[in-house]
């Protein structure tokens, strides 16, 4: 990767954390896309967490509960083998404020999940209380 290469991710990086912590999930997403296909090895798969994690939260958003729990799940296997911080972020930190976030949904009746459930359902949810990431550094410059 070039240097030119590693400074757009960087940017990209900060651009989606800055988008999802102001709940633009939507466009975080979008952004991580983008930094995704710089990526390599685990860093790829990093960003797909990261993009399933603002999926998940945008399906919320959308009153989508069967998006949420689909999504929810194939979100934290992109996260196995990272039991700490990664990237500059808390992984388990985000994990555990994710669930505790989307819980109540998953928590919802049987009905809500059915087949052919209409989206724009409400969510039992405190938008106020989102996930946010903190990073504890600049992975990008040491």
């Amino acid at each position: 990767m070039t240097y030119d290469e590693q400074d757009d991710e960087a940017r990209l990086f900060r651009e989606g954390i800055e988008l999802f912590n102001a709940g633009e999930w939507f466009e975080a997403h979008e952004v991580w896309e983008d930094a995704w296909r710089m990526a390599t090895g685990q860093r790829k798969l990093f960003y797909q967490g990261l993009i399933q994690c603002a999926v998940t939260l945008e399906h919320v958003r959308r009153g989508n509960p069967r998006g949420v729990r689909s999504v929810w799940a194939s979100c934290q296997t992109k996260f196995d083998g990272i039991t700490g911080r990664y990237m500059a972020v808390d992984v388990p930190v985000l994990l555990h404020d994710m669930r505790h976030f989307i819980q109540p949904v998953l928590d919802m009746p049987a009905e809500a999940f059915a087949p052919g459930s209409s989206r724009g359902q409400a969510m039992p949810v405190d938008f106020a209380t989102s996930p946010r990431i903190e990073l504890e550094g600049d992975p990008f410059h040491a």
